[in-house]
């Protein structure tokens, strides 16, 4: 990995220490937009190639906001779990490494909803929650046996909960290639 290494000394210095506080404001700025008016991320700021490509270039930024869930309950939770994989991710690898998997991660988003669109004339549009599996599953593959109380109560280890939601991605893609 040494282009990696020669990336970061020299791009380093431009990298955003704590990331994820700023991603989890923006998460808090799109759950509000979320409640006080619905339709206007669908309308405006989501990740939606036909209007990429129509000139609303913005979009390709602006779908990062879109909130984990729009539940009052579950979005507290959410935050603070995608905050501390963030955190923890960030510290082990260190700020310009998290920031290259994060903005790469949007970039891939970007790329794939165009060629979506491109090759299948699906207008596929495209939030957050996949680069938020990403975190989650990078952390299971560093940190296995780091425990999440299910429920509060149920100690479950993050190498089941991976597996779990592996399962359910490996089965909703399937059922997607079955249609």
């Amino acid at each position: 990995m040494k282009w990696l290494d020669k990336l970061e000394r020299k791009y380093g210095k431009y990298a955003i220490p704590n990331l994820m506080y700023y991603v989890i404001i923006l998460y808090i700025i799109g759950f509000v937009i979320d409640i006080v008016s619905p339709q206007l991320y669908t309308d405006y700021l989501a990740l939606d190639a036909n209007a990429i490509l129509h000139g609303q270039i913005w979009r390709i930024f602006t779908f990062i906001i879109q909130p984990p869930n729009s539940s009052y309950f579950f979005i507290l939770f959410a935050l603070y779990l995608y905050y501390m994989i963030g955190k923890t991710l960030e510290y082990m690898w260190g700020a310009f490494r998290f920031n290259l998997y994060f903005f790469s991660g949007m970039l891939l988003h970007v790329i794939a909803c165009l060629l979506i669109y491109l090759i299948f004339g699906m207008n596929f549009q495209m939030g957050s929650f996949y680069l938020n599996m990403s975190l989650f599953f990078v952390y299971v593959a560093l940190f296995p046996d780091a425990e999440f109380l299910l429920f509060f109560i149920i100690p479950i280890k993050a190498k089941w909960l991976g597996i779990i939601e592996g399962a359910y991605f490996a089965i909703t893609i399937a059922a997607g290639f079955s249609r």
